[in-house]
């Protein structure tokens, strides 16, 4: 379709969804032109002058490209506070479409679904405006941007009714009286956490991350079996054990976030507690080890590359595997064989430098290895009269010890590398 039929067959929409809003819905004259606005603009600017598209050929993954990401970078003075207004107009004006039997439901259902959750547009401005142009490494940030609004975009709808798959390797490798011989307190201290929050269903999150605020985070750090020190400016991030809850029971589908931005309780939760003890700590760890990205574990924008101390756990617990039990091994020494682990020669050992300093400093030293004693699979310590901030990001671990429990696992996760 040329420019001018477009533009032409644009017009002819708005003129007639105007009366349309005043006269059959009787909205104000100034709301339905304000309305109108926003259709116009999206029409002329977005899909016409960039998609080379019509209204009535328009989807919700037009919607979602629009606000998510060409409306944030093209439109002058653009700011988080224009996403509702613009998704009330989408929605009032495809219904038009729709009763005026100008599209069909199956399009309809599509851009009602991309207008369901504005927060999800609003953290797409909030997380752009934080990138910093003057960065050296704002290319790669942008590039995560962009590509963190495609993996967000592809979410599913999740079935909250779907029992959890206990994963059979793990749970053959230890029985119920190691789990006990273990002293693990996380199955305690998560169920404590899931009680709360049950108890507070519907709890508002902070508007950046959709993180726990701060009071429920303080109290919830209050009633774990081993509370952090934290201070009084303390966010989600800043405990380790709040954050790692957090993130789990995200991986777990046992809340989700809704579209105001609160947290909501799914069905999922009642499942996972008719879960037997055991079965509960494999399906914990195993959203902890595999199936949750471990930058989540981190604050937002910590950098490093936790992907990539990720993506060799299978080497470290081979190390940790060949470890002695209740034996103190010094953990820079051990982590030096992780490439040496795969095979390689000595020729490669300076290269490993590398890989040992991203591992110690990064997310594994952070929050890897406390997340680890957590579930009672090793211990460690740091160097003597190490600064607390070090110690707090896991810079400066001097020993670990691995458990007889963490032993019997670490085997079957080097098996699966």
């Amino acid at each position: 379709m040329t420019r001018k039929r477009l533009g032409n067959n644009t017009e002819r929409l708005i003129t007639q969804f105007f009366p349309y809003l005043t006269a059959e819905k009787g909205i104000s004259e100034e709301t339905a032109s304000a309305h109108a606005h926003q259709i116009d603009f999206f029409a002329s600017h977005y899909l016409r002058d960039y998609e080379d598209k019509s209204l009535l050929d328009a989807s919700g993954m037009d919607i979602e490209n629009y606000l998510g990401d060409w409306y944030i970078r093209k439109v002058l003075n653009s700011t988080k506070s224009d996403v509702r207004p613009a998704l009330v107009a989408f929605k009032k004006f495809f219904k038009f479409l729709y009763e005026t039997q100008e599209i069909g439901k199956e399009q309809l259902d599509d851009i009602l679904e991309a207008c369901a959750n504005p927060q999800r547009y609003i953290r797409r401005f909030e997380t752009y405006f934080e990138l910093d142009p003057e960065s050296e490494t704002w290319n790669e940030e942008f590039e995560e941007w962009s590509m963190g609004y495609e993996e967000e975009i592809e979410e599913i709808e999740e079935d909250y009714e779907q029992p959890y798959e206990v994963k059979e390797e793990i749970n053959r490798a230890f029985s119920e009286k190691d789990l006990n011989a273990s002293k693990t307190t996380i199955l305690n201290d998560f169920q404590t956490f899931l009680n709360y929050i049950s108890a507070n269903n519907g709890m508002k999150l902070t508007a950046a991350n959709s993180f726990i605020v701060r009071n429920h985070v303080f109290a919830l750090n209050e009633v774990m079996s081993s509370p952090e020190e934290l201070k009084s400016t303390a966010n989600q991030p800043d405990s380790r054990t709040i954050h790692l809850f957090y993130n789990l029971s995200r991986t777990l589908g046992l809340f989700a976030v809704s579209a105001k931005n609160t947290l909501e309780i799914t069905p999922r939760t009642d499942i996972f507690k008719l879960l037997s003890p055991k079965e509960q700590f494999v399906v914990l760890f195993d959203a902890m080890w595999t199936e949750t990205s471990w930058e989540k574990f981190l604050a937002p924008y910590s950098g490093g590359r936790p992907e990539w101390a990720q993506a060799r756990r299978g080497d470290i617990a081979l190390l940790f595997s060949q470890c002695e039990p209740r034996e103190p091994y010094p953990l820079k020494e051990v982590l030096s064989q992780v490439r040496m682990a795969k095979g390689l020669t000595e020729y490669d050992f300076v290269e490993n430098i590398v890989t040992v300093a991203e591992i110690m400093i990064g997310v594994f030293g952070e929050r890897i290895m406390p997340a680890l004693k957590l579930f009672r699979l090793l211990d460690f310590g740091f160097t003597i009269e190490r600064d607390k901030y070090f110690v707090r990001h896991g810079v400066g671990i001097e020993w670990f010890s691995i458990t007889k429990f963490g032993k019997k696992i670490f085997r079957v996760l080097a098996q699966e590398g």
